[in-house]
């Protein structure tokens, strides 16, 4: 298989040696350096694993998955880890084929489940998924979602497409504490290992 360059694009490479590693993307107008990624990379690192995370967003005008797919296609191919998880943030979550192919454990925050292509790679997941939503986002449909012990899902009720309730921002920031909690755990799972 042909290697990928992560270097024609932005990225952060850190702690490139670990034998375990996470790859992060973003999502449309969702940056690695949004709360949900910035405190998923910082429990990463916090455990111990490497993290490749994707610093730049879709150009206007150009196709957003095509955009996606190129990004986690050079991400995942770069230097490849013993074991990797993929977290990614709506958009992101339309590569979850790429996980599934791959064998891969992933973390999809606010994951597309509107559109069937991403229900179908969820649903042939063979590796542990975390799913966060919440209820005000039109985009997340639970009841959609395939039934899988391999799936764990976190909702948050009155919570947008940002994983934020509008008006609240103290609920806001309790609600990234439980995200981030659950992606610790997700992360500390002995599957990982």
């Amino acid at each position: 298989m042909a290697t990928r360059e992560p270097a024609a694009f932005p990225v952060a490479f850190h702690r490139p040696e670990a034998e375990r590693r996470v790859v992060i993307l973003p999502g449309a107008r969702y940056p690695t350096r949004g709360p949900l990624l910035w405190f998923a990379r910082e429990v990463a690192l916090a455990k111990g694993f490497g993290v490749l995370e994707v610093l730049d967003e879709p150009p206007t005008g150009e196709d957003p998955f095509a955009w996606v797919r190129d990004r986690a296609l050079r991400a995942l191919d770069h230097q490849p880890a013993p074991t990797t998880v993929v977290i990614g943030k709506s958009l992101a979550s339309d590569v979850a084929d790429l996980a599934a192919d791959r064998e891969l454990p992933a973390i999809w925050l606010t994951p597309l489940l509107d559109r069937p292509n991403v229900r179908a790679a969820l649903a042939r997941a063979t590796r542990p998924l975390l799913i966060v939503g919440g209820t005000a986002d039109p985009t997340w449909q639970p009841d959609a979602v395939p039934s899988s012990a391999l799936i764990s899902q976190l909702e948050l009720p009155e919570h947008d497409h940002s994983l934020q309730r509008p008006g609240d921002p103290l609920a806001s920031i309790a609600s990234l504490r439980k995200v981030t909690k659950q992606v610790e755990r997700f992360l500390g799972g002995g599957w990982l290992r």
